[in-house]
């Protein structure tokens, strides 16, 4: 087990410092850098500037069923009256979970491909096999959180989205850098909390 800790530890490191070197050439000016896609067709005219490994989720509730236990019960009223409280009893306990499990929650964790454009984010879910296309115009919130290497975001159409990982400190960098284009001051989200 340590040498896995080790590795990660190592992975963060290599993340944290492609962040740090990222945020230093945008600070002085610098421009993100076209990159390809080996294997994915992008739209006519779109740059991709970013592609990365990182753990996916989203947040939402959904409608969970359950089965109810009914019995028939024969015999003395002792006997039927125990009965009909031990299925009272399971089937609260199964509505109970059932609620539980229905509560808006992070769902459908899985690693994923991460591409960031200059018009969205496309991320391969390995999980359900897919793509995922999150366009930048949609985003209502960005939260940006470092000490848990996340990068939180919502949209008006699509459930609250997580990135998490070694690489997302970048990522989340690069983003800022895409969004703020063509931005007023007064509307630019801030940079990260990077040194320089």
């Amino acid at each position: 087990m340590p040498h896995q800790n080790d590795d990660l530890q190592a992975l963060h490191q290599q993340g944290w410092e492609a962040a740090c070197s990222l945020h230093r050439h945008l600070s002085s000016g610098g421009q993100l850098a076209p990159i390809a896609t080996p294997g994915v067709l992008l739209e006519a005219g779109e740059i991709a500037y970013g592609d990365v490994s990182a753990h996916y989720a989203r947040f939402y509730a959904t409608n969970v069923t359950y089965n109810q236990r009914s019995g028939f019960y024969f015999g003395s009223p002792m006997f039927v009256a125990a009965g009909l409280v031990g299925d009272a009893v399971v089937n609260n306990s199964a509505r109970n979970r059932a609620q539980a499990m229905a509560q808006a929650q992070w769902r459908d964790f899985s690693p994923c491909r991460a591409i960031l454009t200059d018009r969205r984010m496309l991320l391969h879910v390995a999980a359900e096999n897919r793509w995922v296309t999150l366009r930048h115009h949609e985003i209502i919130s960005f939260l940006p959180v470092i000490d848990q290497w996340a990068l939180f975001t919502d949209y008006q159409q699509w459930e609250p989205m997580r990135l998490a990982g070694p690489t997302v400190p970048w990522f989340t960098a690069a983003t800022i850098s895409v969004l703020n284009r063509g931005r007023s001051e007064y509307q630019q989200l801030p940079p990260l909390p990077l040194p320089d």
